[in-house]
C-alpha cells in the first residue's frame, strides 16, 4: 500500500513569510491562488498576515514608549547634573573652611601662653 498525500512540513523563516506577504500585496493575487501556487494552506497565509500586523503594532508602540522614557531620562540627567554641580561647590567650600580652621589651630599652638 502506498501512502497518498503525505508531505513533509516546511518551516518558513520570517523573511520568507514577509516575502510571500509582499508578493500577495504587490501581485494582485488572491490568498487562495498564492497558497495553491506555493503549496500551502490559505489559513497559514492569513495567520502570517495577522501575526505580522500585530508585530508592526507592537513595534510602533515600543517607539512611543522609548521616546517617553528617553525624555524622562534626559530630565533626570539634567537634575543630577545640577545636584553634582551643587555638591562640587559645597565640597570646595568645605575644603576652604577646613584649611582656615587648620591655620587657626596652628596659630593658636604657636602663640605663647600667658601664665
Amino acid at each position: 500500500m502506498q501512502a497518498t498525500g503525505t508531505t513533509t512540513r516546511q518551516y518558513r523563516t520570517k523573511s520568507q513569510k514577509l516575502q510571500i506577504l509582499n508578493e500577495l500585496n504587490s501581485g494582485g493575487m488572491t490568498i487562495s491562488n498564492l497558497a495553491r501556487k506555493l503549496g500551502i494552506h490559505p489559513v497559514t497565509i492569513h495567520k502570517w498576515k495577522r501575526e505580522m500586523s500585530q508585530e508592526t503594532k507592537k513595534e510602533s508602540i515600543d517607539v512611543t514608549e522609548i521616546l517617553l522614557e528617553l525624555e524622562k531620562i534626559k530630565q533626570e540627567n539634567n537634575h543630577l547634573k545640577k545636584a553634582v554641580g551643587n555638591m562640587a561647590i559645597d565640597n570646595e567650600i568645605l575644603k576652604a573652611i577646613n584649611e582656615v580652621l587648620k591655620k587657626n589651630q596652628q596659630s593658636e599652638k604657636l602663640k605663647p601662653q600667658k601664665k
